[in-house]
């Protein structure tokens, strides 16, 4: 919900649904954004929808002609590889095709929706996908000095990247690279190659590709030759990236599996994420020097690679950077609204500060305590909860915490989070144990004090999302293990500030008086598979079918499980 250039409230559907990555026509997100702000729906200016899939409505276009040239396509790239790339009506007849998949039955399934909670059709406008990436990018960002901004995922509307010039209240879209060539796309195919789900499990390749070299830093013989055979693969050429190969969709991973059959798991993704961050460095390199712009802001679901955002911090001259904290397709939405209020007479927003933009539970949190009779577990309150959840840290216990407005995008930013001791590599056994189920591989993340975070990393710079990695300091390494990456010794931090969240920096600074460490492991509060908890009840729920003890409440209430 923007109002007045204002982001006032943002809330995903799987939080409410309870369907990790829900894709679904949102309707509980809606109606929950509409009464947290406080609206009467017929107040509503526009509703901005972040797609043109109004003209390919279920009318235009049927399901049959859609499968029909889903395949032509996939057989012409099979049997023409080579024209692929050059021919605009296969890059055209790809666009159609992948513009047909986004939502046909939107017309047809929901209009009604709207109608029935008074939302006349005319106030319904579909914005294009990258546009909206862009805008969320730029106008949440804290300049409007001219800004070089780069979006890039898996497809939108037919395209896969582009760059714009941002500079005041306008931007100025200057390249446009189809979804034939999408990178998103390879690694999504890579993905399912792998034996993975395509398009949600690419975290987890990005997180196997550290382990595919030594913890020496030397590099991986047989990780290289997949980075090398990818690039014959895929190519940046000037201000573009290139599919050569030809091979997309379902073509593209038999490509993918007879070519890199024999190969283990981590030499695969090592060499897929070296990949990624040669394309990207060179393909947004050649950008800051075509258009001499060094201030930066990206969108698009490919930057949620931090690994990969990283490797343009460490090899680009960017003298400045923001990357939408909710990089995929979340942003669409806000975006959307940012490009709607434009049109309706707004020239100036507000920069994202905080992610905390969901409901505030406070109430359903007292009525939860009052009603609570679940034998097995007792009920405290404290007039510092803080200093208390300090001290279990501080004795190695993990603690659950469920308090203030539900976060925004994919990272626990401390208000539905689990917390540990950093220090001890036996919590991230204790974690994936108890509650977290993880893939052995995968790292935890980290919440550190601003004022700590030269003490544990190097070159850092803000990063209050957890949408940036960085190199951790040797000396320091021992005190926030837990909390890094252990193949690599790098860590994806959130670096707070007191005003972003005054109650949970206080929990981290008490827990440094007590051990000396100015950071705390942090990872989403829930069970493995579900999406991130927004209520009491559903916090509690994580509590009762696993092994988590402690549970913090707002209103300093701490629940712990009577353990026999």
């Amino acid at each position: 919900m923007m109002q007045d250039g204002v982001l006032t409230a943002a809330v995903q559907e799987e939080r409410l649904s309870r369907i990790k990555f829900d894709a679904g026509f949102p309707k509980l997100a809606i109606k929950k954004v509409i009464e947290i702000a406080n609206t009467d729906p017929r107040e509503i200016d526009q509703v901005a929808i972040g797609t043109l899939c109004e003209v390919f409505n279920s009318n235009e276009v049927q399901e049959g002609e859609k499968r029909l040239t889903t395949k032509l396509v996939a057989l012409i790239s099979l049997f023409f590889p080579s024209s692929i790339t050059g021919s605009k009506f296969l890059e055209w007849l790809y666009v159609k095709t992948v513009g047909t998949m986004n939502m046909s039955s939107f017309y047809k399934e929901h209009l009604q929706y709207f109608t029935d909670i008074g939302i006349p059709r005319e106030k319904i406008v579909f914005y294009d996908h990258h546009s909206c990436h862009a805008a969320a990018a730029y106008f949440s960002s804290p300049s409007r000095e001219k800004t070089l901004i780069v979006t890039c995922d898996g497809n939108g509307d037919g395209l896969c990247a582009t760059a714009s010039i941002g500079e005041g209240d306008k931007i100025e879209r200057k390249v446009g690279i189809h979804s034939i060539h999408s990178m998103g796309g390879l690694y999504a195919r890579f993905t399912h190659f792998l034996g993975m789900a395509p398009w949600q499990d690419e975290y987890k390749v990005m997180g196997m590709a550290p382990w595919g070299a030594p913890r020496t830093g030397k590099k991986s013989p047989k990780g290289e030759w997949v980075r090398e055979e990818l690039h014959k693969m895929w190519e940046v050429r000037g201000l573009k990236f290139y599919n050569k190969c030809g091979y997309a969709g379902d073509v593209l991973i038999d490509y993918l599996t007879d070519k890199f059959r024999n190969v283990r798991f981590d030499h695969l993704c090592y060499g897929l994420q070296a990949h990624l961050e040669d394309i990207l460095s060179t393909w947004i390199g050649n950008l800051i020097n075509h258009f001499g712009v060094k201030r930066v802001a990206l969108a698009g679901g490919v930057f949620l690679n931090v690994k990969a955002n990283k490797h343009l911090l460490d090899t680009l001259p960017i003298e400045d950077i923001f990357i939408f904290p909710a990089s995929g397709d979340d942003n669409i939405s806000i975006g959307a609204a940012i490009v709607a209020s434009q049109n309706l007479g707004i020239k100036e927003f507000k920069p994202l500060k905080d992610l905390y933009l969901g409901e505030d539970i406070k109430d359903k949190t007292e009525a939860f305590i009052k009603n609570f009779k679940k034998e097995g577990y007792k009920i405290t309150k404290h007039d510092d909860i803080a200093e208390k959840v300090a001290e279990l840290l501080a004795d190695n216990k993990v603690v659950a915490r469920c308090a203030g407005r539900m976060e925004f995008g994919p990272r626990a930013l401390g208000n539905r989070t689990l917390l540990s001791n950093p220090s001890s590599l036996t919590n991230v056994q204790i974690l994936n144990k108890m509650i977290k189920s993880r893939d052995f591989w995968m790292p935890f993340a980290g919440t550190v004090l601003d004022e700590c975070a030269d003490e544990y990393m190097k070159n850092t710079r803000e990063a209050p999302y957890m949408i940036l990695a960085f190199d951790t300091r040797e000396e320091n390494w021992h005190k926030i293990q837990a909390a890094t990456h252990q193949a690599d010794k790098t860590i994806r931090p959130q670096i707070l500030k007191r005003d972003w969240n005054p109650d949970y920096y206080d929990i981290i600074d008490k827990f440094r008086k007590k051990t000396g460490i100015g950071l705390v492991l942090n990872t989403s509060l829930n069970l493995h598979g579900e999406p991130m908890v927004n209520t009491p009840e559903e916090a509690f729920a994580v509590m009762e079918r696993s092994a988590l003890e402690y549970l913090v409440l707002e209103g300093g209430y701490l629940i712990t499980k009577i353990v026999p």
